[in-house]
C-alpha cells in the first residue's frame, strides 16, 4: 500500500524538479503520479474498512458490562451512503443534551431501537453500537 504511495510522490517530485522534460513526458509523469495516489486512497480506505469490521467483532463479543453505555431515545437512521462498509447501518440517538451517531451491524439491534419509542439504555464501543435495551423507568414516589 505505502509503495503507491512513494510512486506518487516519486513522480510528482521528478515531474517538479526536473523542468527540462518534455510536455508529453511530463504529462505522462504526472498523470502517473494521480493513479498511484489514487490507488493508494483505495487501498487505504479498504484497509480503514477492515479494521473497522475487526474491531466491531471483538466489541460484539464483548460482555456489557465492559462496554460504554447511556440512557437516551432514538431520534433516526440515516439513510445517506454510508463511507464505512455497507454491513453497517448509520444510526443517531439523543442522550438528553447531544445527538450521538452509532454504527450497527445487527438488524435485530437496529429494529428494536427503530420500534421503541421509550428511553434506551444503549450500548457501544467506539461509536459501534451493540446492544439496546428498554430503560425501566422507577416509579416517582
Amino acid at each position: 500500500m505505502y509503495y503507491h504511495l512513494f510512486a506518487a510522490l516519486l513522480f510528482f517530485g521528478i515531474s517538479l524538479t526536473i523542468p527540462t522534460i518534455p510536455e508529453a513526458y511530463m504529462v505522462a509523469v504526472l498523470l502517473s503520479g494521480f493513479i498511484a495516489l489514487l490507488i493508494f486512497l483505495k487501498n487505504l480506505y479498504q484497509q480503514v474498512n477492515n479494521k473497522f469490521l475487526i474491531q466491531a467483532r471483538k466489541a460484539e463479543t464483548e460482555n456489557s458490562i465492559h462496554l460504554s453505555s447511556f440512557i437516551g431515545t432514538f431520534v433516526m437512521i440515516r439513510n445517506e451512503e454510508s463511507p464505512l462498509s455497507d454491513e453497517f447501518t448509520f444510526m443517531i440517538f439523543h442522550d438528553g443534551s447531544i445527538e450521538i451517531p452509532l454504527f450497527c451491524r445487527n438488524h435485530c439491534v437496529i429494529q428494536k431501537a427503530a420500534h421503541s419509542k421509550n428511553e434506551l439504555i444503549v450500548y457501544y464501543k467506539d461509536y459501534i453500537l451493540i446492544n439496546v435495551e428498554e430503560n425501566e423507568k422507577t416509579p416517582n414516589h
